[in-house]
């Protein structure tokens, strides 16, 4: 329980640093429907403690009994909640009135610690996995709230080097039966990554590095957002609805000045466009597209599993800059970092990869009862397979199974792409 309860408090207390640098009002502001106010990342984790954990002390007595209806995300057994695209109106409860509910579950997590039992204990783990899971989530939607305003300010003021360049390669891969995803007792893993099971993989080739910004540049500048030839026809249809004609928070200092260089929003604030670094906040759609244009193609999440496991890739290792539990990085931009001696970069840890594989359970999968039913399962439809974590995944979170899944139209999440080729 000690090394437990330590992650605990190192997590709780991490995501609080995370907000350091905001201001109160940076706190409530909801730009769109999938960004939600920090203070609601705030709550809802310690809702999640709350109603999960603490409610199952018969001495425990909640802190407000309008708090599940309000910081409830989508748990249908669990009674009603408030819409998401609506956690914006709410100007109360205030920023102080959560950190103070944070720490009032804090300290009834801490004073019965040693009441816990087994099951009790696998709650807590998954409340901090979960947490982890927001702490990314934090980071994107505090991006997006501040990159709306026309100032762009930074989240964080530091330096930042430019990115190292890297020329691509395509290194092969050998393919056969191989075994992927995780057992339940062999560790916390979340239901999706379950179970253990084969699949046959052809050779492959994978490229040594993601697709950088100065590569998707060329995808632009060669018309690849007005032909249609290379776009699925839902993204397609999501192009002409949306006008979307670059990556997320790409932009030009004045459209009316002739050769006026490309910038981008970055967690620094604005920044002229850093042509060798990976290309991020692209939605799945425009990933394809790009594979299609550069005469390749996504991997496949299997083999983006079987590549991070074989290279022993890990954020610890494979990103120098990565923030730890008693830290934060000093950088928060994606840069290639070598993932082994192979020739591998940023496989783990820099950016969530899209892959080809829709988000489906795998074979033999079996949905938890209760609520922790409602965690995974009831998402996989109509959404797409990232992997490989991001410059926000925390180390003791990452595994070379993780399955992380967005709608193919959403670009605001830390998302970049790696090609592949057949053999």
């Amino acid at each position: 329980m000690t090394n437990l309860h330590e992650r605990y408090r190192a997590t709780r207390a991490l995501t609080e640093r995370l907000c350091e640098p905001l201001e109160t009002e940076d706190y409530v502001v909801q730009p769109r429907a999938e960004v939600s106010p920090p203070k609601w990342h705030l709550a809802h984790t310690t809702w999640f403690f709350e109603t999960f954990l603490l409610s199952r002390l018969p001495s425990y007595t909640a802190y407000n009994s309008n708090f599940p209806r309000l910081f409830n995300s989508y748990y249908k057994t669990q009674g009603e909640h408030w819409i998401q695209g609506e956690r914006g109106q709410l100007s109360r409860p205030t920023v102080k009135e959560i950190y103070r509910y944070r720490h009032h579950v804090d300290a009834a997590i801490n004073a019965n610690a040693d009441r816990f039992d087994p099951e009790m204990l696998k709650v807590l783990e998954t409340g901090i996995h979960h947490e982890q899971q927001h702490q990314e989530l934090l980071l994107m939607d505090i991006k997006a709230i501040l990159a709306i305003n026309p100032e762009m300010p930074a989240y964080l003021n530091t330096p930042v080097p430019p990115s190292r360049q890297v020329p691509l390669e395509y290194l092969p891969i050998e393919g056969g039966t191989h075994r992927f995803g995780v057992n339940p007792e062999d560790g916390f893993s979340f239901c999706n990554e379950t179970p253990n099971h084969q699949r046959l993989l052809h050779d492959f080739s994978l490229a040594n590095r993601p697709v950088t910004n100065g590569e998707y540049l060329a995808f632009i500048e060669d018309g690849g957002y007005s032909e249609p030839f290379l776009w699925k026809s839902d993204g397609w249809n999501w192009l002409q609805a949306s006008g979307v004609r670059w990556p997320l928070y790409w932009h030009k200092e004045s459209w009316h000045k002739e050769g006026d260089e490309w910038r981008e929003y970055t967690l620094h604030g604005d920044m002229p466009l850093d042509l060798h670094a990976p290309v991020c906040h692209l939605s799945w759609y425009e990933a394809d597209a790009y594979a299609c244009w550069a005469k390749a193609r996504l991997p496949d999440e299997f083999e983006l599993e079987l590549a991070i496991d074989q290279e022993h890739a890990h954020p610890a290792a494979d990103n120098n800059d990565f923030f730890r539990h008693d830290t934060l990085t000093p950088r928060l931009d994606t840069h290639h970092q070598p993932a082994s001696n192979s020739g591998f970069y940023s496989l783990a840890g820099n950016l969530w990869e899209w892959t080809a594989s829709p988000y489906v359970s795998y074979p033999r999968y079996k949905r938890p009862a209760g609520a922790f039913g409602e965690y995974n399962q009831k998402f996989m439809a109509n959404q797409m397979v990232l992997r490989g974590g991001c410059l926000a995944t925390s180390e003791d979170h990452f595994r070379a199974t993780y399955r992380n899944f967005f709608f193919p139209h959403q670009r605001w999440a830390f998302t970049g792409l790696r090609l592949a080729r057949d053999v």
